[in-house]
């Protein structure tokens, strides 16, 4: 049987995209040039699941995948918003990369009753604090 290193293993067993998000989440990536036999364990072992940044239940759909017991979860997609983007939806204010923090930010809020409040005090202090 032929040696394979991590990296030739899951090539063998994933789309590349997928093999991508496993590089992601490596904190030492030396360990893909690493002889490996099995995938499954491969798998299981090269990092945290529920620390990643697509999540225990995605991983756990690979791996499934991986058994020949189901298919590949959608890669996750990444948005990059823009400072401050904000989102407005029944009644829920959503602050994106809040201040470039990449900090969201969920309210509630619900801007027509604050539009046609009588008080301009505190409609300009909300409004100001929005911007």
């Amino acid at each position: 049987m032929t040696e394979m290193t991590v990296l030739e293993l899951l090539l063998n067993h994933l789309p590349t995209k997928y093999v991508d998000c496993v590089v992601n989440n490596l904190s030492d990536r030396k360990i893909l040039h690493q002889e490996a036999h099995c995938i499954e364990s491969e798998m299981m072992c090269l990092f945290d699941w529920s620390s990643s940044t697509e999540g225990y239940e995605f991983w756990d759909r690979v791996f499934h995948y991986i058994l020949g017991d189901g298919k590949l979860p959608p890669l996750p997609i990444n948005i990059d918003y823009k400072p401050s983007a904000m989102i407005y939806a029944d009644d829920t204010m959503y602050i994106m990369n809040a201040g470039n923090t990449n900090i969201n930010i969920k309210m509630e809020v619900d801007l027509k009753e604050l539009y046609n409040a009588n008080n301009q005090d505190t409609k300009d202090r909300v409004f100001a604090w929005l911007n």
